[in-house]
């Protein structure tokens, strides 16, 4: 007990320090608000009438968010946005999509054991098989007009043509032996296969969504913060 006298005020030391280290230690920045505008004409496309483009331009703020060292807000055109990026998606093709199925018989050796002497015996395995192949194309034009505002501002504009191609190779029965497969095909299953929508995104993150995000982010991770207009 003796020592308690001694022990209580180096805890309370060891307590204040470290409430004076944490409270020491500056919150981080928050990222600053930029609104931005997506205008977006499909006019001149007939096969984008199907397309949702108000999920389309929120898929595509996100993307453009990611990384970057300001928060995108989007806004109406009318609210002056300090970013407008115009968007002219003058063709947008999607090619009908294709299933083929064909049958194959296969045959692979396999090891299913072992000799006198120890080397390995061999056995031919058979089996048919039903692999589908599905296809689905798809092209687009995109014409892309970015402008910030300010000092000391940018003007970019680039016309983007993407080609995607949609395949997808599965197993669908099998009579005989599995082990005559490729076990890297029989592991591959069926997969969510694109929808409209999802064609045109893929088009536009192939090279336009990578370029206009580089651009933004040169831009605001300038060292000298860009002046508001």
């Amino acid at each position: 007990m003796k020592y308690l006298k001694y022990i209580l005020p180096l805890l309370l030391l060891t307590v204040m320090a470290c409430n004076s280290s944490r409270s020491g230690k500056s919150p981080r920045t928050p990222k600053r608000e930029v609104p931005i505008a997506i205008n977006i004409d499909a006019e001149n496309s007939r096969t984008i009438n199907f397309i949702n483009l108000d999920y389309f331009r929120l898929q595509l703020i996100q993307d453009l968010d990611q990384f970057q060292e300001v928060n995108f807000l989007l806004v109406d055109p009318s609210e002056n946005p300090e970013v407008v990026l115009n968007l002219n998606i003058s063709s947008f093709t999607l090619w009908p999509r294709d299933e083929r199925m064909a049958r194959r018989r296969v045959s692979r050796n396999i090891a299913v054991g072992t000799d006198a002497a120890g080397k390995p015996i061999y056995q031919t395995v058979t089996a048919t098989v039903d692999i589908v192949e599905i296809q689905r194309r798809s092209n687009a034009r995109f014409e892309a007009s970015l402008l910030i505002k300010g000092t000391p501002g940018l003007k970019f504009q680039r016309t983007f043509v993407p080609r995607y191609n949609y395949v997808d190779t599965y197993v669908n029965s099998v009579q005989g032996d599995t082990r005559a497969i490729d076990p890297r095909l029989m592991t591959r299953g069926i997969n969510i296969e694109p929808v409209e929508s999802d064609f045109l995104l893929l088009l536009a993150r192939q090279e336009m969504i990578r370029r206009l995000s580089s651009e933004l982010r040169n831009y605001y991770d300038a060292p000298t913060e860009p002046a508001k207009k």
